[in-house]
């Protein structure tokens, strides 16, 4: 009896497949993305996987020279850091101090023009991915199984010259414009406040026709300063005509935490609690 047993669970265990952790790269981001996205990447690496965050030169928060348990790879960028630390605090002036000072319109063109400048920056940061022959060479070698970015519109570019499938995470874009154009989300402009526009879902008829025209100028301003130049870019990377907003939408998985009815209702992720040390008492 015991060795039918024996070998029954024998015979279990030469039938059993193996099972091996994926090889992921991380898209580089920063600020407090890269704050929330580090215990998610902590995660991944205890569950077996190997993780590989790519990092330029002029990055704030990450740091290669820090333990961590996942591995760096690093390029250049072609500014400095201290560029984006002055840019970093030209918008919390603006942010924090100015606003208060301006009248819609004047807050409305300097927004936009900070908008446009952080797209160039994070262009010259693909640039020094995408355009780099080493870097390249590097990641199509490392036969990675999963592109994982943050809010990342440039990471998809780079997932298609590898053929690796692609995850990306929202939490909303302004006027829920992404959501709208990459998966025709349901955001009707009579019932739906758009996103940062302050409004609530209780609006009587003014804050109602605001809103529909929040969402129409947002649209105009957004295809004009963000689609059509990411359309040039990609068209011009891969050297065909290219829509960005059809490339995004093919990602495999999207990560949203908000949902276009009810915008109240927001999971929050088990992965993004991170239990510090206590501070030591004096």
């Amino acid at each position: 009896m015991e060795l039918r047993l024996s070998a029954c669970i024998l015979l279990v265990l030469c039938a059993t497949w193996s099972a091996d952790g994926g090889n992921i790269l991380v898209w580089y981001t920063d600020g407090s993305h890269w704050i929330n996205m580090k215990p998610v990447l902590e995660t991944l690496v205890d569950r077996g996987h190997q993780v590989t965050v790519l990092i330029p030169s002029s990055s704030m928060y990450m740091n290669t020279n820090e333990p961590a348990r996942f591995h760096y790879e690093p390029f250049n960028a072609s500014f400095s850091l201290e560029t984006i630390e002055k840019f970093l605090e030209e918008f919390l002036q603006f942010s924090i101090y100015e606003i208060d000072y301006m009248n819609y319109w004047e807050i409305y063109i300097r927004f936009i023009n900070i908008a446009k400048t952080n797209l160039q920056y994070n262009i010259q940061y693909l640039d020094g991915v995408v355009k780099s022959e080493v870097i390249m060479k590097k990641l199509k070698e490392g036969n990675y199984d999963l592109l994982l970015a943050d809010q990342s519109t440039l990471a998809v570019i780079s997932s298609r010259y590898f053929g690796d499938p692609t995850r990306l995470l929202l939490r909303f874009s302004i006027a829920n414009n992404w959501e709208r154009h990459l998966w025709s989300d349901a955001c009707s402009p009579s019932f739906v406040p758009g996103a940062m526009s302050k409004l609530t879902d209780k609006m009587d008829f003014s804050e109602r026709v605001w809103n529909f025209l929040f969402y129409a100028l947002q649209d105009i301003v957004i295809d004009h300063t963000f689609w059509n130049v990411l359309d040039r870019y990609y068209s011009d990377v891969k050297g065909t005509p290219t829509s960005a907003c059809e490339l995004m939408s093919k990602a495999d998985i999207w990560l949203i935490r908000t949902y276009g009815i009810l915008n109240s209702l927001v999971l929050s992720s088990q992965l993004q609690i991170c239990w510090w040390d206590p501070l030591q008492t004096c």
